[in-house]
């Protein structure tokens, strides 16, 4: 492929949700491209038309991606597969494709069965988010300041990597490559298990204890209020490696009940203190 500098020709986001949105108001406030099109459900396409966001829309695929430079298809998980039969024999030479999906190995595998080696594809997860969803949710400096996982495939070339790292960081965030095995390991502790445990914690709160939440109860379950489809697909798509770092912090907090029943106030403030000492560091990133 040629070199691509932005503003390039044609963005296509396919799914204006929280993510895909975001991305379409962002691309359009920083006038990244020269066209923008939108391809979604006639009625996700009606709230976008609300907004006043100026895309061209499309209902059928295959239209939206003609000319396309950037493809970002930013649909869960359990959607990809009939997203990719459709367009699949549609893809122009010029085009990459991406995509914002929470897990990277299957992904890869979605790719690699229906584009093969022809198409520049590139697996990306931006690390930013809410639990709010859709496109009225959506907002043009959500990947501000985040970190973004690209997972490029051996056969991409270096123009098409580097035009999709370019793309993020004028989106504000930071790409880092990473294979898609090690995207899956690690994001399954700091984003799929928080997100497992913060249901399971919030099920098994009495109704008469939920009466009297503070901030505290409402801060460690936010994410909960998640899209119940989007994470049932990321928590089965990742369940290996979910299930692996699940069992270790059973294993911890086992650990931590067994410190409370000995009545060992060193082990315990110990515990409480390295936590506090990580989460403040945290705090400086």
């Amino acid at each position: 492929m040629n070199k691509k500098t932005f503003p390039i020709d044609t963005i296509t986001i396919i799914g204006p949700g929280l993510i895909g949105g975001s991305i379409a108001k962002a691309v359009k406030e920083r006038g990244l491209c020269k066209k923008l099109a939108i391809a979604a459900r006639e009625e996700e396409l009606d709230v976008v038309k609300r907004s006043g966001l100026e895309a061209d829309l499309y209902s059928q695929l295959a239209s939206s991606i003609a000319g396309a430079d950037l493809v970002v298809i930013c649909v869960p998980f359990d959607a990809l597969k009939t997203i990719l039969l459709q367009i699949k024999d549609h893809i122009e030479p010029q085009t990459v494709i991406t995509d914002v999906i929470s897990v990277k190995k299957e992904v890869m595998t979605l790719f690699s069965e229906f584009l093969g080696e022809k198409v520049e594809w590139i697996g990306s997860h931006p690390m930013a988010g809410s639990e709010r969803s859709g496109f009225d949710a959506a907002n043009s400096s959500l990947f501000e300041g985040s970190i973004t996982i690209l997972t490029p495939a051996n056969h991409v070339s270096p123009l098409a990597i580097d035009c999709l790292k370019t793309f993020w960081e004028k989106l504000g965030s930071l790409p880092i490559a990473l294979s898609a095995e090690e995207h899956d390991a690690l994001v399954s502790e700091i984003s799929h298990l928080p997100h497992l445990l913060a249901a399971v914690l919030i099920e098994s709160v009495s109704s008469e204890s939920l009466q009297l939440v503070g901030p505290g109860f409402k801060d460690t379950t936010r994410i909960a209020a998640g899209c119940p489809r989007l994470w049932k697909s990321i928590l089965m798509a990742n369940r290996h490696y979910v299930q692996k770092v699940g069992e270790k912090f059973i294993l911890q907090f086992q650990n931590a009940l067994h410190i409370l029943q000995q009545g060992d106030e060193n082990a315990l403030f110990e515990l409480l203190n390295k936590a506090q000492a990580i989460r403040k560091r945290l705090e400086k990133k």
